[in-house]
């Protein structure tokens, strides 16, 4: 008997085979039992336990019943993920008004009862991923008005959905994720009772050809902002995507049959079609996409200077980064240097242009890189010993001297200007890569006046979306000196956490 004990945390007690009797823990709120793979048998009272605020039960893999849920009125977050041979879900008696998180991942569950619908009314974040025997979900989340993020992924059992829908008009759902869901022409709609909420939606992995693809109403999910599309084997995308205002990221990566692009949603900040291997870039649809800074393509046929040039029509030019990356090496380059490169600037140089653009060439190059930009007379004051190397490298260069770039990206000056780096008296700089990689830098010239028509407020910069990664930004700047300045430039695209968060 522990009266006042409040957190208990037994995981990976791997001998653990069954756990005591809670009523001798009258005060816990924290029970970890992660990893307890012997675990079979919950005692009852856990059911009735009302102080219990959090429990996680993850990897449990002998458990086969948790106890039915009588008083636990205080629980918040329930995490019974990869408890492989779970096949049932606690049985609610009661209101669990509390409960903001339940995970199921990757259980055998067969059915959602009606009691989660009924019972866990503040519910946001269900997890069902990889439960590969449901094939059922009874009754409905009519009354889950506060369920943000629901992930189905990997239920390709699930065949038995309320004929009503599952969600009624006051739904706020913010989060879908139906990847590796092969879903028949017409069923994405099933889930579609919360169009006007619906934020990121991903379809990955679901089988979608073009009748699918055509048979959701996309033209209804207004308030869209992620959509995941990869992995998906039809050869064109609707029309209507473009009447998704408020998109800013699409990843189409491994869309082997694409064809070809329509025109996208003007919001778009951020493309992915790596992997789309009948894709051929030609007029490349970005005279509208005023916010697009960041794409991943496929090789480009020679047209990767289109691409670029588009792009540096943008409103990016200006104050923002612009990321472009291709699977090869498509944009034919003279003039790369390894080591340093070396920029003698003219005397107005900071009204004349407006950035920084860097090309890389090396073919395997993909990843990280570090920017490396120095003032070439503060070293000479003694802050560092300069080494040149600007004869250009003809490794990998055909017959006329020429280079093709894998990489490229823009640094404008707008977004060096509150930097203690930026100097407008500086004449000559530096630039150098972490990487072993060829490279050149061009300045770019800056746009007319009567070109820059944009209301820049104090969110205008939210508009060049970068929320691939909670805690990685693309272009982050990670060294700050009056004599140089080094800025990591990311361009991963897998790994995102974009839809385990709201």
């Amino acid at each position: 008997h522990l009266p006042n004990l409040k957190v208990v945390d037994l995981s990976f007690s791997t001998k653990l085979v069954r756990t005591p009797d809670f009523d001798g823990l009258p005060c816990l709120e924290r029970l970890v039992l992660k990893n307890c793979t012997s675990l079979k048998e919950i005692h009852p009272s856990i059911g009735y336990h009302e102080r219990l605020i959090f429990l996680d039960m993850k990897n449990c893999s002998s458990l086969e019943l948790f106890p039915p849920i009588f008083r636990m009125k205080k629980l918040e977050t329930l995490i019974l993920s990869h408890c492989d041979n779970l096949c049932k879900i606690p049985e609610i008696q009661t209101g669990m008004d509390n409960l903001v998180k339940f995970s199921l991942r990757g259980t055998c569950i067969e059915i959602v009862p009606s009691s989660v619908g009924q019972y866990c009314n503040n519910l946001v974040s269900l997890d069902l991923r990889w439960c590969g025997h449901l094939r059922s979900i009874e009754g409905n989340f009519h009354l889950l008005k506060h369920l943000q993020l629901l992930y189905l992924d990997g239920c390709d059992q699930l065949k038995n959905i309320p004929t009503e829908g599952l969600f009624g008009v006051e739904c706020c759902l913010n989060v879908l994720s139906l990847s590796s869901y092969i879903l028949q022409p017409g069923a994405v709609n099933e889930f579609l009772g919360f169009r006007r909420f619906l934020r990121r939606l991903s379809l990955r992995r679901c089988n979608l050809v073009d009748e699918g693809i055509s048979s959701v109403f996309w033209e209804e999910l207004s308030n869209l902002e992620v959509l995941d599309l990869s992995n998906n084997g039809f050869s064109r995308l609707p029309s209507s995507l473009s009447q998704l205002s408020h998109l800013k990221f699409i990843n189409l990566f491994g869309c082997y049959n694409l064809v070809d692009l329509p025109d996208l949603p003007s919001s778009i900040s951020i493309l992915i079609a790596d992997g789309c291997r009948s894709l051929k870039i030609g007029d490349f649809p970005t005279n509208h996409l005023k916010w697009l800074w960041k794409v991943i393509l496929p090789p480009s046929n020679h047209n990767g200077e289109r691409v670029l040039q588009s792009m540096l029509q943008g409103n990016a030019i200006e104050d923002y980064f612009i990321s472009i990356v291709f699977e090869e090496c498509c944009v034919p380059i003279r003039g790369f240097a390894r080591g340093t490169f070396l920029l003698q600037l003219t005397w107005n140089w900071y009204n004349e242009f407006c950035g920084f653009l860097i090309y890389i060439g090396r073919s395997n190059w993909y990843g990280e890189e570090v920017i490396v930009i120095k003032d070439v007379l503060g070293m000479e004051n003694g802050d560092g010993v300069l080494e040149v190397s600007n004869k250009p490298d003809h490794h990998d260069d055909d017959e006329d001297g020429m280079t093709a770039a894998k990489g490229m990206c823009y640094i404008s000056f707008g977004s060096l200007r509150n930097t203690s780096w930026w100097n407008s008296t500086h004449t000559t700089l530096s630039f150098s890569l972490q990487t072993e990689s060829n490279f050149k830098v061009e300045l770019v010239r800056g746009r007319n006046q009567g070109d820059d028509s944009i209301l820049k407020d104090t969110t205008y910069l939210s508009n060049f979306w970068d929320e691939e990664f909670q805690n990685q930004k693309t272009f982050e700047i990670i060294s700050d000196s009056k004599s140089s300045i080094q800025i990591l430039w990311d361009t991963r695209s897998i790994g995102s956490d974009l839809f385990d968060r709201i």
